[in-house]
């Protein structure tokens, strides 16, 4: 019984106390008790708006990793006119030759956000897999107005594929706007892929998917 519920019996006793007391002539038939005070029952929303908050917690949890991941059902699977490799590409994006090694892959609606896409036999005169990242990284640097890249550390931030073999991935930010930067290793070739977006890093996920589908 808590302290409230004490104290209110407590003082009905003593009042019935106080009463008996008052009037010991009268009649033992017709004195009454008092009614026993009942405990208030435990709410019971406690505990279901809590089961409520945490169901509602893993829905919120369970859609976010749902939209975290792209659907790549209506991509096109669509060839470099200048350069060895195919790509998925996804409605509302195109890919172009800028020069010989070099595409890029933009959103229509605004083509300054674009992924920039280079690609290179694996060879005696090409890079290493981290000679590549370490100038990609340079790229990064030279492109935000020297700003230091951070290395992309979560695996779900790079792109995957049963293709590559090693990827590595950067990312820096600047008034410029956003620049993603991954490597990826193929067994017949190398590939860097260049992302620049603006504002609120928009497409930067889509670009990752269909960087992952290079081959």
């Amino acid at each position: 019984m808590n302290n409230k519920w004490r104290i209110i019996f407590t003082s009905l006793t003593a009042s019935v106390m106080l009463a008996a007391c008052g009037t010991s002539d009268a009649d033992p038939e017709k004195e009454t008790t008092d009614p026993a005070i009942e405990e208030p029952a435990t709410p019971e929303t406690d505990v279901e708006e809590g089961t409520s908050s945490e169901n509602e917690a893993e829905i919120e949890t369970d859609a976010e990793e749902e939209t975290s991941e792209v659907s790549m059902e209506d991509a096109v699977e669509t060839a470099s006119d200048e350069q060895d490799y195919s790509i998925m590409v996804l409605p509302g994006y195109k890919l172009t030759s800028e020069e010989p090694g070099r595409d890029t892959l933009y959103f229509e609606e605004d083509s300054e956000t674009f992924m920039r896409i280079e690609t290179m036999p694996k060879d005696e005169e090409s890079y290493t897999f981290e000679e590549l990242y370490t100038n990609m990284e340079e790229l990064l640097t030279a492109s935000s107005d020297g700003e230091t890249p951070t290395e992309i550390t979560e695996e779900t931030d790079l792109p995957k594929a049963d293709g590559i073999t090693s990827v590595k991935g950067a990312t820096v930010e600047s008034t410029e706007g956003y620049f993603t930067g991954y490597v990826m290793e193929h067994e017949d070739k190398l590939v860097r892929a260049t992302v620049y977006a603006k504002e609120d890093n928009e497409h930067t996920n889509e670009f990752k998917q269909m960087a992952a589908t290079i081959k």
